[in-house]
């Protein structure tokens, strides 16, 4: 199996560590240690993790975890609950068990590229169901139907989406769905972002919840500022989730057993760290949209619906965006992500959700920087 190049991660891995300015971060603002713990009681906590063995974990996760995380979905039991390495991890596995070369798989695009790569390695005939700046970043699942052919085996949506912050909406997702249900095909729904609601009443429910064709993935890192973890999940049939465990003993085994713990504490306080997340990224999107109004003459943006990316498209500017992203890190150290990692060029993907007085500072130099051009 050949896989291509991951340009957005060996895009970030060259430049993010020595970047002083992070415009380019996909998730909320990191979480220390202390002030994860910070949100119970920490002296309790600190004495149950010192108590824990450094060994295995349970290849499928600790059964606490699991069964705090169905509890997310309507329907679902511990044994619907596969742990992972990441929600990487979590849609290679489907990915690698549901798809077979000649099958077509659906994918949102423009897409984080893992979304699409190893279907694309499997040998699958990939589609992609583009969101259009020119219309909104809206979905139009009517062309999402035409793309739907006999040999469908899934499609992959992102709710929200990234890098362009769009959300399907409950009709529309129920809608898909019934396809998937009458087609008898898969629908792959990462909901990384789930949590990152901007707005009420925008987000759909949790695929899992809707239908016996969706499979749910999460991940502690983008919504939770959990990165560090490397904690993800796959929620679906136990069938599927078996196949995927079966998988699983040849990529990552099992993941630690402190990032085990401490993802299951983070969890079952999800509004004491949404609301420090959510109180963030306001902030920030805030002052990004007033921004951006002030430099309309540089980009046409879509207003995100959740999560914390935007992908405005570049104009009246002569650079093209891995150039300009290059010199923007070469003079300031400041870090954006172009759009020719999402084989989009003339684009910029930024997120908002890490720290509000570095976005700040951050937006203030790609001012100057514009302001020289």
């Amino acid at each position: 199996m050949e896989i291509k190049t991951f340009a957005v991660e060996r895009w970030m891995n060259t430049y993010e560590n020595d970047a002083v300015y992070n415009l380019a971060e996909t998730d909320a603002k990191p979480f220390t240690l202390d002030e994860l713990l910070s949100l119970g009681d920490k002296d309790e906590l600190i004495k149950e993790l010192l108590k824990i063995k450094i060994g295995y974990n349970p290849t499928t996760g600790r059964q606490e975890l699991r069964e705090v995380i169905s509890s997310f979905y309507r329907e679902t039991k511990p044994e619907n609950i596969l742990i992972t390495t990441g929600a990487i991890e979590a849609d290679f596995l489907v990915t690698n068990v549901l798809v077979k070369p000649g099958d077509t798989v659906i994918v949102q695009f423009p897409a984080y590229q893992a979304l699409y790569s190893t279907a694309e390695a499997r040998g699958a005939n990939v589609k992609y169901w583009k969101m259009d700046i020119d219309k909104g970043y809206e979905p139009d699942i009517d062309e999402l139907k035409r793309l739907i052919d006999k040999n469908t085996k899934l499609i992959v949506l992102n709710i929200p989406h990234n890098p362009t912050g769009a959300v399907i909406s409950e009709d529309q997702l129920k809608t898909i769905l019934s396809w998937a249900e009458e087609g008898d095909f898969w629908v792959l729904c990462d909901e990384v972002y789930h949590d990152f609601v901007l707005y009420p009443n925008v987000i759909p429910p949790h695929g899992r919840s809707l239908s016996r064709k969706a499979i749910s993935v999460g991940s502690m890192s983008k919504s939770y500022g959990l990165s560090g973890l490397r904690l993800g999940w796959i929620a679906g049939p136990e069938d599927i989730v078996n196949a995927c465990w079966e998988w699983k003993d040849y990529t990552s085994i099992s993941n630690s057993p402190i990032n085990d713990f401490l993802a299951t504490f983070a969890l079952k306080n999800t509004d004491k760290v949404m609301e420090r997340n959510l109180s963030i990224a306001r902030e920030n999107l805030e002052f990004f949209l007033k921004w951006l109004k002030e430099h309309e003459d540089y980009f046409d943006y879509v207003k995100p619906k959740a999560g914390v990316l935007m992908f405005p498209r570049l104009k009246n500017i002569a650079l093209s965006s891995e150039k300009l992203c290059e010199e923007l890190y070469e003079r300031y150290k400041l870090l954006m992500v172009p759009g020719e990692c999402f084989e989009m060029p003339g684009f910029l993907r930024i997120g908002f959700g890490n720290d509000c007085d570095m976005f700040k500072t951050g937006l203030s130099i790609f001012s100057q920087f514009l302001k020289s051009q």
